[in-house]
Parts: structure tokens; sequence; C-alpha cells
């Protein structure tokens, strides 16, 4: 964990996390309902495989602010498929640290289960994340990708994943930008559950 942010601080952006999420999990409940007929083909929520994209750690190989919000997004997410697992995706070591090394220790830290954390360490680049996670999520016999990340950075990381032949179900995105970056990505990621992503 960070070493750089105190307890307020973490306070503060766990609260965000969970009511960020919270009103995303209430669109997930309504796409996975029998009565959401609109959906887009392909929108299975069955077994999705929630990909949490990393973020560059310190010199000292310590995770930054930004990941570890994405972590308590992920986890947050992960709470509404407990048959899900946790894709943690991110190289670029620091210290002998990755950022999937490093939010695999956190998931396990705050309680998640090790047997549902798949751990992708080589990639070195959003391209990457997609190029090594989207075959690890279908190996793992999941129905789709649910996408988190941060909102300065979710339009990027749609498009690789899609040009990497995900199939991506959702998206969710931790706000880091301005507020009309912030909100806009908001309303996309609260839509994502019924439309498709491109």
């Amino acid at each position: 964990m960070s070493q750089s942010f105190g307890d307020e601080t973490r306070t503060r952006l766990t609260a965000a996390a969970v009511a960020l999420v919270g009103a995303l999990l209430a669109v997930f409940a309504l796409a996975g309902a029998p009565a959401a007929q609109a959906q887009p083909a392909g929108k299975d929520f069955s077994k999705p495989a929630i990909v949490i994209l990393g973020y560059g750690l310190t010199p000292d190989g310590w995770m930054r602010p930004i990941l570890f919000t994405r972590v308590l997004t992920g986890l947050a997410v992960a709470q509404a498929f407990p048959q899900s697992p946790i894709i943690v995706t991110g190289g670029n070591p620091r210290q002998g640290r990755t950022e999937a090394g490093e939010m695999r220790n956190l998931l396990q830290m705050l309680g998640f289960p090790a047997n549902r954390i798949i751990l992708e360490d080589k990639a070195n680049s959003t391209v990457q994340n997609a190029r090594f996670s989207v075959p690890l999520a279908k190996k793992a016999d999941t129905s789709g990708i649910i996408l988190v990340t941060s909102s300065t950075h979710q339009d990027r990381a749609d498009t690789n994943f899609v040009d990497a032949g995900a199939n991506v179900l959702a998206t969710v995105s931790f706000p880091d930008g301005d507020p009309a970056t912030n909100i806009g990505q908001f309303v996309k990621d609260v839509l994502s559950p019924v439309m498709a992503i491109r």
C-alpha cells in the first residue's frame, strides 16, 4: 500500500469509490434482469472478468493513490460477481515490484480470495494490458470483461481492449480528471452495460 497519502485521504477515496460503484452496480443489476431485453448481443454478465488496469508505481515501488482507488473500485465491482475472477494487469517494475503484484497484494490484504486473482505482470502499456489480459479472460472461461480504470484513461482503454478482441461488457472508471471529463465518463460508465462499447 502506498505510504504517500494518509488515513484521511484514504478514507475519502474509499468513500468516493464505494459511492461510484454503488451507482454502477444498480445498473449491472438492471442489465442482468430478465426484463432488460434492450441489451446488445453479447452482453452476458453471468461470469465477467473484472480487469483492473495498472498505473505507475513510485520510484520506491509503492502504489500511487490513483492505483489504490482503481483496486478499491474493482474490488467493489467484484462483490456483485462472486463467481468472477479479477485480472490485475501491469508490469513496469520498480524496486522489484510490479503494478499487478502490488494490486494482488492489496486485494489479498483486503480479504479477496487468492484463487480469484489472475496476475498479468508483463504489460508495459495499455495496448499490452489489453493484448495480454484478453486471452487470460478467455482462458478463465468468462463471459466478457468489465474494465476498471480512471476517467481520463477509460476511452483509450476501451479502444485498446476492443481492438484486442475483448468482449467489453461494461466500464467502471474512478474520477481523476476535471469535472466535465469525470461527469462525461460517469454517464458513459452508467450506460455501458446496456450499450455497445467501441
